[in-house]
């Protein structure tokens, strides 16, 4: 299976209606306007989402069923290194949503601890979440290596 079917299996087809071009499915999911619990509409433009094999959890309270909402109230951060500590080898999906929708062309799945892709509207941070950040790491890496101390504290 390749991201982009990955995506919509388990987010997407939630979110818009599926063809037979998993690529352009994707692009309707992460561009266009969604209702809102609270009544509105609006873009995936703030908060995150982790896509699971089983299902995706995420931050904004979207009116559509066959998601997960996070009732924590965690933060990216929070969310993605709580996925990570809890690893069970299967594939995942790390978006952060800003102003501007995520391309997708930086969407990739993360399918081994080694190689974490964090996908964002800017880029794709990759890391190896096994080894501690380096001064030299991405924001997310350097966040995500604060938490891991401090859980582990």
């Amino acid at each position: 299976m390749n991201t982009y079917q990955f995506f919509n299996q388990n987010f997407g087809k939630f979110l818009t209606a599926q063809t037979n071009q998993p690529y352009m499915d994707a692009w309707r999911a992460l561009s266009s306007n969604h209702l809102l619990q609270s009544g509105g509409q609006s873009r995936l433009v703030s908060g995150w989402a982790i896509i699971r094999p089983t299902g995706a959890t995420v931050q904004t309270k979207l009116a559509a069923s066959g998601i997960e909402y996070d009732e924590l109230g965690r933060t990216r951060f929070a969310a993605f290194s709580e996925e990570l500590s809890a690893w069970d080898g299967t594939p995942r999906m790390f978006l952060l949503f800003d102003k501007a929708s995520i391309p997708i062309a930086n969407l990739f799945m993360t399918l081994d601890l080694r190689a974490v892709r964090i996908c964002t509207p800017d880029n794709v941070e990759t890391f190896d979440y096994t080894q501690k950040a380096s001064p030299s790491a991405g924001m997310i890496q350097r966040n995500l290596e604060k938490l891991r101390a401090k859980n582990a504290a």
